[in-house]
């Protein structure tokens, strides 16, 4: 018998021996090179600011270019002067030039350029690459200082100080120091609420509890704003409708003690609307509204349910439908945050475009509000077609054409009816290898019968969840192909019945207690055929069977707050024939069937944890974490194709050609044909900086880590099943830099990576740092990864 090894082991073999060899010709030439390289750069950052002449070539005869400002403290610093000192720095006014390395680049271009004539060079020097430079005469700085003043007088330093000095360097630059004597700094003595016998007055003196003016710390002018917000908000909700916050006066009485003393009192020209609660009397809703026929609607006849007076002459909708959204009920208590519910139900039923809500105090009745609210509708039926791009982590992208017909307004219950057909082609663009084949191109046929429903549905019972959001019930039916050229057509059949609910706009819940899906495939060709036959755990996991169970899904985002630090999280949770093993009796088999295909059984659970830091207005740093893990138990011995992780690609270890990597420790080194690795459990975590480039390219720099693992063993495939004593050391790493074409409503992504750790060698020659010779073809053809793809990886 005779044993070949792979070119690829080969290769790799024979990097690693050259990279112990005393003398590496290709690594020198590498070297002398990167050299040159550098050199080369240098000279021509050089020879750009040289040509530039200088930063001031364009600043006026007699003004200065203005480099920036800085804040200087005279006397005792605060404690929070960091804090104090960045504030104050993002209220001066201009900025300096902008830079990058510390580099002026943009104020180059400009200098480069003349003023243009048309649409050449000079007009990209100048408009588009370059900015003029920011002049002396255009800081005040007495004005800047007033403003820095006046800031330290808002948070407690009454005696402040601040002055200016301009400091000229050299002939044509000048610089701003702002010098700030802060003084005595007073805190809270006391909080004193000034009210009288009126049922407002007795109302603010009951606001003094959770107040947020605290004693003994320090004055600050947005605490006494953010008091006055609470009232307001506190007495929003017993009635008082049309009280505002500057009704309120906070005054402050200093002392020389460094103490101020606080009185909130009701301004005496607060008028007698604002001093009195309000109750609701008739709550009317307009369903089909328009400016085009306000007259006729608003005389419409009102139609009466559960006290909500309903003025639909066309009868576009069940009454039912506001029952369960309109929280204001006739002779209750007014209350704000009945008011915003009611606002954002109606608006997120998804059925109406516009949604305004007027209240009016009620004609000879001075304590009764009535209130009316003017819907909007979408139009009732809509057909739409998209034309999109589509990109997979398996290096797949492609086209795809989706054909919706929707009726938002199906049984007149503001149902969601959809009917979608969808077919597309896929191909890989990145990643390819000539050791590894793909599977051709692959083909994808959808049609899909979906109804949602603004409530939580059930057979026996309705329930009415007391949120800002419509909570929703989904149920649907689809059938789709799946077609790989080269291997297999896959079709599936799914039925879903899923409840969709948000407690806060950042915390989602899906559960579907219904899931059944039955996969069949029909088409698998003679080479792929032979690769089952030899791997037991693809030939279990691409089997024609049911899946019966359900998933519960639930999510908290809040990265479109814009926050500085804004996090992802997500946990999901799949099963499947946890009832149906426990009443279906085995077969002649050993085996568990219904209908005569078995039925899957697991228990999946994943986690995806992602950090985004905004290190700058043009810098965020991500950090993710994905971990999963499936329990095939009974039927099973490994999870549905369906169901299983793979990794690799352009949206996860960007460094290792997609379902090529893993599980464990193994590496098919016999088969050529298929890249189809997949397992039962799978760690991942991706480090990725984005920096903003110019106009629409963004850069990024990543390292990726992960593997995945069979969760039982397989004796043809050693070193892939999951075990806590080795999964660290079957580790994959890579790293890799990007280019991204941010377009708003397309993103382009190029990612280019190289492996750093390989966990199929042996245990020590894993780390092939050493190996990396980016002059060497025979390595970047085997290494060197372009990933292309369309939106951001996470």
């Amino acid at each position: 018998m005779i044993l070949k090894r792979s070119s690829s082991a080969l290769r790799e073999k024979r990097n690693r021996k050259n990279s112990v060899l005393p003398k590496k010709p290709v690594r020198n030439k590498m070297t002398i090179g990167n050299r040159h390289i550098i050199i080369l750069i240098l000279a021509t950052l050089f020879a750009i600011g040289f040509s530039a002449c200088s930063t001031t070539k364009s600043v006026p005869e007699n003004d200065r270019l203005y480099t920036g400002a800085n804040i200087k403290w005279d006397g005792r610093k605060p404690r929070d002067y960091g804090t104090l000192t960045a504030a104050m720095n993002s209220q001066i006014r201009p900025n300096p030039n902008r830079k990058f390395a510390g580099l002026p680049f943009r104020l180059w271009f400009y200098n480069l350029g003349k003023k243009p004539k048309g649409k050449g060079l000079n007009y990209l020097l100048r408009e588009k690459w370059g900015e003029p430079p920011v002049l002396l005469s255009s800081a005040k700085p007495d004005y800047t200082a007033n403003v820095l003043e006046q800031y330290l007088v808002d948070n407690g330093f009454f005696q402040a100080e601040v002055t200016s000095e301009i400091k000229n360097k050299g002939k044509k630059k000048a610089s701003i120091t702002y010098t700030a004597v802060p003084n005595r700094r007073y805190r809270i003595k006391s909080v004193t609420y000034v009210t009288d016998s009126s049922d407002l007055g007795k109302a603010v003196a009951r606001a003094y509890s959770n107040s947020t003016l605290k004693l003994n710390r320090p004055f600050r002018l947005d605490s006494v704003k953010a008091e006055r917000a609470r009232i307001h908000a506190r007495l929003k909700e017993q009635g008082y409708y049309y009280f505002t916050p500057d009704h309120l006066l906070v005054e402050v009485d200093s002392t020389n003690n460094g103490m101020v003393d606080l009185f909130v009192t009701i301004k005496e020209s607060t008028p007698a609307p604002a001093r009195r609660p309000y109750r609701m009397k008739n709550i009317t809703l307009y369903p089909d509204y328009s400016l085009e026929n306000d007259s006729a609607i608003r005389r419409g006849t009102p139609f009466m349910y559960n006290g909500i007076r309903i003025i639909d002459s066309t009868k576009k909708f069940r009454p039912s439908v506001f029952d369960r959204s309109i929280f204001l009920k006739p002779d209750s208590l007014y209350r704000l945050s009945e008011h915003e519910v009611t606002l954002r139900r109606l608006t997120d039923l998804g059925t109406f475009k516009f949604v305004k809500g007027q209240f009016r105090p009620v004609r000879g009745d001075s304590t009764r509000l009535n209130a009316s609210f003017f819907l909007t509708p979408y139009p009732r039926r809509s057909l739409s077609v998209e034309l999109r791009g589509t990109s997979k982590s398996n290096n797949f992208v492609g086209s795809e054409i989706r054909l919706t017909a929707r009726n938002r307004n199906w049984l007149h219950a503001a149902n969601l009816l959809e009917l979608s057909v969808s077919g597309g082609m896929e191909w890989q663009v990145g990643g390819n290898s000539p050791t590894v084949q793909t599977g051709g191109n692959s083909y994808n046929f959808k049609t899909e019968v979906a109804v949602t429903i603004p409530r939580f549905w059930q057979p026996l019972f309705n329930l009415n969840v007391r949120t800002p959001y419509v909570p929703r019930t989904r149920i649907s039916l689809s059938y789709e192909l799946f077609s790989r050229s080269q291997l297999y057509n896959l079709n599936a059949y799914t039925f879903q019945f899923q409840y969709i609910w948000r407690k806060t706009q950042h915390l989602e819940h899906k559960w579907s207690p219904i899931a059944i899906t039955y996969v069949l495939p029909t088409k698998t060709t003679p080479g792929y055929d032979s690769i089952l036959l030899n791997d037991p755990s693809q030939r279990a996991a691409i089997e024609k069977q049911f899946i019966l169970g359900g998933n519960y899904n639930v999510t908290y985002n809040t990265q479109a707050d814009n926050r500085v630090h804004s996090v992802y999280l997500n946990g999901d949770l799949d099963y499947s024939g946890n009832l149906a093993g426990l009443f279906v009796p085995k077969n002649s088999s050993g085996s568990k069937d219904i209908l005569g295909s078995t039925f899957a059984q697991f228990i999946r659970l994943s986690a995806d944890a992602r950090h985004y830091w905004k290190l700058t207005r043009k810098m965020t740093w991500i950090n993710r974490l994905y971990a999963g893990y499936g329990i095939p138990y009974g039927n099973s011995s490994t999870l549905p194709f369906v169901k299983q992780y793979f990794i690799g690609g352009s949206s996860s270890l960007r460094g290792f050609r997609a379902r090529t990597l893993g599980p464990g420790s193994f590496r098919d080194t016999v088969s050529r044909f298929l890249a189809n690795e997949a397992g039962d459990v799978k760690l991942e975590y991706n480090s990725e900086l984005r920096a903003k480039l110019t106009g629409i390219f963004n850069g990024a720099v990543f390292i990726d880590a992960g593997n995945i693992w069979l969760a039982n063993e397989v004796p043809e495939k050693p070193g892939s099943e999951f075990k806590t004593s080795s999964f660290l050391s079957q580790i994959a790493v890579d790293a890799g830099v990007g280019l991204r074409v941010d377009a708003s409503i397309l993103v382009v992504r190029l990612d280019l990576a190289f492996p750093l750790r390989k966990p199929w060698l042996p245990a020590n020659e894993r780390w092939v740092i050493q190996d990396i010779k980016f002059g060497d073809p025979d390595w970047r053809k085997e290494n060197l990864i372009l990933n292309i793809a369309i939106g951001y990886p996470f």
